[in-house]
């Protein structure tokens, strides 16, 4: 890998997208990297997620490089080594620029060009994108743990169910319909005045089933921690296995969202929240039919449409 080391050393990940660009360009005066650094660079400007979250050699091993030539490149930005170089990643997340930096690389990678053909290549690399997110929520998919999540919703007291952002429209969607199938579910909104402190509520018994895509939203983190401080039991769904919800519980059910969507593809995240609500149904039988007569007779009672 053929470098040349410069002395204007990125403070974030846009500064570090900018440079990106002008080695790309092959801008006067820019740092010079050899094509093969700079796919590397390219490669994990355009995962920062992962990046942010995973050590170097499992990193290393997604991209199918050895870790040092991760090294090397840290050091060939200006940093001392990897982990300075992955700070930068992990204080994206951290902030609130997460969204903003995301549609920043689209445009800079030159993935979203003007012209109907251009646009039409970046629909199609959305959707194979997405496509390939579905194929890896099944192929990683443990069926112990789905179906030990499935007994966890089936058995349980109560049930609240937390996403909040980017993740309430999956949870929303996910609590209206268990609702249909059992009884004592809740969805967990501080948009109807519920704050953390409901989750002193729960104990041994109960189950949160908590949504967070990366960057998580603290006040859902901080009700699944309390829920579990309090002998509750939490089932995570989310699209990464280091992140914060993850480390609290073994019970984890991971939704990939890779891909040039600036914003967090959902894809797979409805696709496991849909093969729970299946398995629960299945798993419940007459009494799932039952509830859901119920429901329906209700709604129609009430002429809603």
């Amino acid at each position: 890998m053929s470098v040349t080391s410069h002395s204007m050393t990125p403070t974030n990940v846009a500064e570090l997208q900018a440079l990106a660009t002008s080695v790309r360009r092959g801008d006067a005066g820019a740092l010079h990297l050899s094509p093969k650094a700079q796919q590397l660079l390219d490669a994990l400007l355009a995962m920062p997620e992962t990046v942010g979250l995973s050590n170097i050699s499992r990193l290393g091993e997604q991209l199918e490089v050895n870790p040092s030539s991760l090294t090397r490149l840290a050091r060939a930005l200006g940093f001392s080594g990897f982990r300075a170089f992955q700070a930068l990643f992990r204080e994206d997340l951290a902030g609130s620029s997460f969204y903003s930096t995301r549609a920043e690389r689209l445009l800079d990678f030159g993935q979203a060009p003007e012209g109907a053909i251009a646009q039409g290549a970046q629909d199609q690399a959305l959707w194979q994108q997405e496509m390939a997110n579905l194929t890896a929520a099944v192929e990683g998919l443990d069926s112990h743990v789905l179906q030990r999540a499935v007994s966890l919703i089936v058995e349980a007291r109560h049930i609240h169910v937390i996403g909040l952002r980017a993740s309430f429209g999956a949870a929303h969607y996910l609590a209206y319909y268990l609702d249909f199938l059992r009884d004592d579910v809740r969805q967990v909104s501080p948009l109807a005045g519920v704050g953390v402190e409901q989750g002193q509520r729960l104990a041994e018994g109960d189950l949160v089933i908590g949504l967070a895509f990366r960057p998580e939203t603290r006040i859902s983190v901080d009700y699944c921690r309390l829920a579990v401080e309090q002998g509750a039991t939490l089932l995570a769904l989310t699209n990464h296995p280091g992140s914060q919800l993850a480390s609290l519980t073994d019970h984890v059910l991971l939704a990939p969202a890779d891909g040039p969507f600036f914003f967090n593809p959902m894809t797979s995240l409805f696709l496991l929240v849909e093969l729970l609500l299946s398995r629960v149904a299945h798993a419940m039988g007459n009494d799932a039919i039952s509830s859901i007569r119920q429901r329906e007779a209700l709604i129609a009672c009430l002429n809603v449409e």
